[in-house]
This record gives structure tokens, sequence and C-alpha cells, in this order.
């Protein structure tokens, strides 16, 4: 039981990187093309959550390898650190080209092929966060729950890019910049919440030091 657990958190790890990674490829193709900051964040946020996947595969072989069981926690901790000064390194360098942008705007050029692939990129990420939070609860992965629970975040962040997308050819309002400032700061909440667990209860590294508990702390 616990052999076939350990596989289940290991593909969805796998299928975690796979998603999230062709979605980067994906955004930052469109955001070149459309000239779109906030699409390349996205593209950049979607590329950081791909290293989470690369935690969830990790943590778990650290688990199950009996020479390094002991140490699995301060490993995890030290990847999950570096890990986070990245994504918070890349928050910040969008916050900055973004206020630069806010103050001597480019001109973005977003058209209906950009709003169908974003569209598809908004339930790819949807259908993959409600698979890792069903998967999770069936055998009772806080850290798959968590993934599931950014996942569903980032499927949000997208739906602002493409909110931005539609006014911009509907009024031809450019409220892009604006938008990829929002997602700059969410970039360094989420490297930050890595870097402190107590600022959020439903990381990866912070669940899966504690798999007996739920995200409120309660014994499952």
């Amino acid at each position: 039981m616990e052999k076939t657990r350990s596989k289940t958190i290991v593909k969805s790890g796998y299928l975690f990187i796979l998603v999230n990674f062709l979605l980067a490829i994906f955004n930052i193709i469109i955001g070149l093309l459309s000239n779109s900051l906030a699409i390349a964040s996205d593209a950049i946020h979607s590329l950081t959550d791909s290293v989470s996947g690369i935690l969830i595969i990790a943590s778990e072989k650290l688990a199950t390898h009996k020479k390094l069981v002991d140490q699995r926690a301060k490993i995890e901790r030290i990847t999950t650190i570096i890990i986070a000064l990245i994504i918070v390194a890349i928050g910040i360098e969008i916050f900055v080209v973004s206020i630069k942008n806010i103050i001597s705007p480019e001109e973005v050029d977003y058209s209906i092929p950009t709003i169908i692939i974003l569209v598809a990129s908004i339930i790819a990420k949807y259908m993959l966060a409600k698979y890792l939070k069903i998967t999770g609860k069936a055998i009772k992965s806080n850290v798959l729950i968590a993934s599931g629970a950014e996942t569903m975040n980032d499927t949000w962040i997208s739906v602002a890019v493409l909110f931005s997308a539609i006014v911009y050819l509907i009024w031809q309002i450019d409220i892009n910049h604006y938008i990829s400032l929002i997602i700059s700061l969410i970039i360094i909440k989420v490297g930050l919440e890595f870097i402190f667990p107590h600022l959020s209860h439903h990381h990866h590294h912070h669940l899966e030091q504690n798999p007996d508990h739920d995200h409120c702390g309660k014994k499952i």
C-alpha cells in the first residue's frame, strides 16, 4: 500500500512538472509574440512551479531511502530555500520591469489566437489542480493537496492575464503591466512562503514534514 502511494506521489510530481513546463513554453512564446509582460510573467511562474514538482519527487524519493531518511527534512529545507530565493529574485525582476513599463509603456499586440491559447492554458491548469486535489485526498497526501491549491491559484493568475488581454482587444486599454505587477507580487509571496513556512499552512515543504496532519495542524 505504501509503495503504491509513493509511486502515485512521484507520478503526480512528474505530471506537475510536465504540464507546468509545457504551459511555460507556450506562454513564453505568446508573451514574446504579443509583447505582453503579464503573459511572460505568468510563464515564468509556471516554470517555477515545475521546480515545485521536482521538490515533490525529491522529497518522496528521500523519504523512501533508508540511508537518508533521517536527513530528509534538512535536505528538503536547504533545497527549498535555494529554490525560494530564485523565485523571489524572479519576482523582484518582473516587479522592476513592470514599474519601468508603467512609467514608459511599450505597445502590446494581442490577437484572437493569443486569447485561445490563454483559455487552453487556464483549462489545463484547472484540470491539473483538480487532479492533484482529488489524488491527494484519495491517498491522504497533503503535499499533493497543497500543490493542487497552488495550481488553482495559478489558474486565477492566468484568468487575470486573460482579462487584461480581453480589455485591450475590446477597449484598447492596456492594463498588461499592472497585471504583471500583481503577478510579480504573488511570485515574491510564493517564494517567501517557502522560506518562512509559518506564512502559509499550504506549502509543500511545511506539509511534507507533517504528512500525518491536515492544513490546520490536526491529525488525519
